[in-house]
């Protein structure tokens, strides 16, 4: 279980294990907070004793993690599940090529939350690593459940077919098709997961994990449920959202002692009939709930257990116990895998109740029915056109067109939305400038902006002016026409805009990755470090490079990247120091490259 203080654990999964390098990403997650996938570069670099937000807080820091990790970490998210971002950041530029939103054919929720990693050792040889997980990439804090397993591609394994033929399909569902070369190593990734026989945790059984993936063909759609076990005897069923139709069918999976834990809200929704079936109903008790958090806080992990015989077989992964996921249609992944229920001397087994007396237990009360709060028939309306409205923009014809206009560039949403003629308030905006200067949604919008904003990701608003119906908020990324190809190199300079940042980000490039960490706590609030000049941090640079050229040359194919994106025009070569590019130049002749040396 991920506590809601347990952030770190979830990047944790994106480390390369020794000796080994991380070569592709795959992940998939229902809502998306775009500081927290900023933030996944990190995790390959951050030591434990750095906070996520304090790496955040200093763009230059991201820059180089981004520059090697982002052609590797690929997300893929509902189309409607990008979050506004609560900063401005030019950074999110960076983050389109990887961004892929994606739509469940069965016209749900696209929910799943899976990881697949490839890493590459030293000698060429690669390993996979999955983690089904629970938990959004979002800095929410709540209770969550993760399974990591990773092994190396040897021969077809059953247990795997499905979550390979989720892979390879992925591109399917996302709203613009990947790019060619994108799709050939997704597919390479299908067939090495279909090959890997991934192990269940010490004192499971020797079994690989077997996976369950719904939603994707939309077979399920037609209403046929899914029911992974028969015939058990006790059942433990979690998940924060329930429905009286999955909860029936969760419970015929058992004879025995049935227990149930969700949230307050949702099991005050329901009728008395539909939790007849189950002997406990618990909720999570106050103190594991985090009220000063400031963001989401309590349940959030969904997992089954089914007891039968000596056994117990546990399922944990996306899928709530609703009728959208057990019909497939939501696409969700949950990953299965068996244990012995317990020794009668108490002392092995993963159990039930073995597994709610070791703390989970804990964490719960008893449920007592409250007065669920009714909902006014005009707030449901409104709801419902709040909804309406949404849709109509997921499916509408939008594009962002860039075009010069003099030093700056013309920003423009095109296209055609064909709003209903309700009472919701429409406003947009790109995310790269403040909400302050959103517009109506009269297409087209266009705005002025200098070369470092443009971007493909478009926020959008939604009010109703009823009192008590919250706004929907939500960011859209579309498809894009006229964007400068330059564009990153003019993102890169807003960063590092002059000689003394450029030099001060140079000295923690050369420092490698763990450098730059250290940087953090160097210079002034920019990071600057002091100009180009003679003395001995003038000399320390040049042994640095030096040392780099004879020990370790590809250390210094960044620091090469960089000084051939500002030497593409006057401006950029303002910031590189003539001084420093005399240095910089003998250097790199010196370098290898292309087998001479």
């Amino acid at each position: 279980m991920l506590s809601p203080d347990s952030r770190t654990v979830a990047f944790d999964l994106l480390r390369p294990p020794g000796g080994y390098d991380l070569d592709f990403a795959l992940l998939t997650t229902y809502t998306l907070n775009l500081e927290t996938m900023l933030a996944l570069p990190l995790s390959l670099v951050a030591r434990a004793d750095n906070s996520l937000e304090e790496l955040l807080a200093d763009p230059l820091l991201l820059l180089e993690a981004l520059r090697r990790a982002g052609e590797r970490v690929h997300v893929f998210v509902d189309r409607a599940g990008i979050a506004i971002p609560r900063q401005r950041r030019e950074l999110y530029a960076l983050l389109e090529p990887s961004l892929h939103p994606v739509r469940a054919p069965g016209g749900g929720a696209f929910h799943p939350k899976v990881w697949v990693l490839r890493f590459m050792s030293e000698d060429g040889k690669p390993l996979i690593r999955v983690a089904i997980l629970s938990r959004n990439l979002t800095f929410d804090r709540s209770w969550d459940i993760a399974l990591a397993s990773e092994a190396a591609p040897r021969q077809r394994t059953a247990g795997s077919r499905p979550l390979a033929e989720f892979v390879r399909r992925l591109p399917e569902l996302c709203a613009e098709s990947p790019a060619p070369s994108l799709s050939d190593r997704m597919e390479a990734l299908a067939d090495e997961v279909s090959r890997t026989r991934f192990p269940a945790p010490e004192g499971f059984s020797d079994d690989p994990v077997r996976f369950h993936v719904l939603g994707m063909d939309g077979r399920h759609a037609r209403g046929r449920l899914w029911q992974p076990m028969s015939d058990g005897y006790d059942v433990l069923a979690v998940a924060p959202f329930v429905g009286s139709t999955a909860l029936n069918e969760v419970a015929r999976m058992g004879r025995g002692k049935r227990t149930l834990v969700s949230s307050r809200d949702q099991l005050d929704k329901l009728s008395d009939d539909a939790l007849a079936n189950w002997t406990r109903v618990c909720v999570l008790s106050d103190a594991a709930h985090d009220e000063d958090a400031g963001m989401l806080s309590g349940l959030h992990a969904k997992f089954l257990a089914v007891e039968h015989g000596w056994d117990v077989s546990w399922f944990v992964g996306s899928a709530n116990l609703t009728h959208s996921a057990f019909t497939g249609r939501n696409v969700e992944v949950m990953a299965a895998l068996g244990a012995r229920k317990g020794r009668r001397d108490g002392k092995s087994g993963y159990g039930i109740e073995r597994f709610l007396e070791s703390g989970f237990e804990k964490l719960c009360e008893p449920y007592r029915r409250g007065e669920s709060e009714a909902v006014l028939p005009e707030t449901e309306e409104a709801l419902g056109r709040l909804e309406t409205v949404r849709g109509v923009l997921l499916d509408a014809d939008l594009r962002v067109v860039c075009s010069p206009s003099g030093e700056t560039w013309a920003w423009n949403l095109e296209g055609d939305a064909s709003l209903p003629n309700t009472d919701v308030e429409v406003r947009a905006w790109p995310i790269s400038i403040a909400e302050d200067q959103a517009r109506p949604l009269e297409l087209p919008l266009t705005w002025t902006l200098p070369i470092q904003r443009l971007t493909t990701l478009v926020a959008f608003r939604l009010h109703v002016p009823v009192e008590g119906v919250e706004d929907i908020a939500f960011t859209l990324s579309l498809p894009a026409q006229g964007m400068p190809e330059d564009r990153m190199h003019h993102v890169l300079r807003s960063l590092i805009g002059d000689p003394q940042r450029f030099m001060a980000f140079l000295r923690a490039l050369l420092g490698g990755l763990d450098g730059m960490v250290d940087w953090t706590g160097r210079g002034d609030a920019n990071g600057d470090a002091g100009p180009w000049v003679s003395g001995p941090d003038d000399e320390s640079l040049l042994e640095e490079l030096v040392r780099a050229a004879s020990r370790d040359p590809d250390r210094l194919e960044p620091v090469r990247r960089l000084i051939e994106d500002f030497r593409k025009t006057e401006e950029g070569r303002s910031i590189v120091p003539d001084d420093f590019l005399e240095v910089w130049n003998a250097v790199n002749e010196a370098l290898p490259r292309n087998g001479r040396s």
